[in-house]
């Protein structure tokens, strides 16, 4: 798994590569914390579930990273590890996760609000047997 930040003047971007579409969306989870926090959770104690469907693979992870960033800045979850399943389903594609996480602590070190995950400049394809995204976030 592969994340590499994107210097981008307005926002915060980052290029994701992984061997599988979960490993993919896990690489966004770890992302989007590395993001937020100085010293995210690595796991967690606290579970939720999350089950979402979408009708392509990019309006997927901009929902997923959404729901991330509303768990963790209005629910105060910080998820640290997800166990994902994504499925082409008639119609798109749905996937569940079980996240691991921890309430939002002061030791995690915020860096600062993420408003969401943008369509700008995103992309999800499979190039030479590898998943790879572009994200960018409004910050």
């Amino acid at each position: 798994m592969v994340v590499k930040p994107l210097d981008h003047t307005a926002d915060v971007g980052f290029d994701l590569e992984a061997s599988s579409l979960e490993e993919l969306f896990q690489a966004a989870l770890k992302g989007l914390l590395d993001v937020m926090f100085t010293s995210p959770p690595q796991g967690g104690r606290k579970r939720r579930r999350l089950r979402l469907f979408a009708e392509d693979l990019e309006t997927l992870l901009v929902r997923f990273l959404n729901e991330l960033i509303y768990l963790i800045q209005t629910k105060g979850f910080v998820p640290g590890r997800a166990r994902i399943r994504v499925e082409e389903e008639e119609g798109g594609y749905r996937l569940t996760a079980t996240l691991f996480g921890e309430p939002f602590q002061e030791g995690f070190g915020f860096q600062g609000e993420v408003k969401s995950a943008t369509f700008h400049g995103l992309s999800v394809r499979k190039e030479d047997g590898r998943w790879k995204a572009r994200v960018i976030l409004d910050v």
